[in-house]
């Protein structure tokens, strides 16, 4: 047997925070006064931040979703 469906609040919240990140990307490209100025060490902490924001939101919706 297949699994239900997921519930469309959960696909709400999801779509949603797609479009929140897509938007934190945009607001980031548009706003970089001088893009030249940007070297290696800056991608670094800026994915590494993503990165790290990530892993907490997965983390924290993991614990509040799929407990068991």
């Amino acid at each position: 047997m297949s699994p239900p469906p997921a519930p469309p609040r959960r696909l709400h919240r999801a779509a949603i925070l797609v479009l929140l990140m897509l938007f934190g990307v945009a607001w980031l490209v548009f706003t970089i006064p001088n893009p030249s100025r940007i070297d290696g060490r800056s991608l670094i902490a800026l994915a590494v931040v993503i990165a790290l924001t990530a892993i907490g939101g997965i983390g924290f919706s993991w614990r509040r979703y799929f407990r068991r």
